[in-house]
């Protein structure tokens, strides 16, 4: 589980209704990521906007030794661009697809995965492949 904050407690809980955010600054329309208090660019200030979900795989490892238990090999670690805005890149999994199948410019949507502790529900954005 991420350890939620003011500040990123709107990213890891988005996902309840299926919708993807990430902060946009008011001022110059680029989005944020990872949230922040003020946009890195113009220090403009940020809100959350709800996003189509559609990204491209823009770079990508499969790791393919067991490092943290709960994340059974190979998985892929990767950045997508959402559509909205090729500036700005997430660092996600993909999940149903082959390792071997990932390719640079890959359409993707987002899919989320839920956790609950005795506090909190996230839920955490993967990616999937556009059937």
């Amino acid at each position: 589980m991420p350890l939620l904050t003011d500040l990123n407690r709107p990213y890891w809980t988005a996902g309840a209704d299926g919708k993807w955010r990430l902060q946009r600054c008011s001022d110059c329309k680029r989005l944020i990521h990872p949230p922040a208090l003020r946009c890195p660019h113009d220090h403009g200030t940020p809100e959350y906007v709800e996003l189509s979900g559609r990204g491209l795989v823009e770079t990508w490892t499969v790791n393919r030794h067991q490092f943290f238990p709960g994340f059974a090999p190979p998985y892929v670690i990767a950045f997508v661009t959402p559509v909205e805005d090729d500036r700005v890149r997430v660092l996600t999994n993909l999940v149903n697809v082959e390792p071997d199948d990932v390719t640079a410019g890959m359409a993707v949507r987002v899919t989320f995965q839920r956790f609950v502790d005795d506090e909190d529900e996230v839920f955490i954005p993967l990616f999937e492949p556009v059937l």
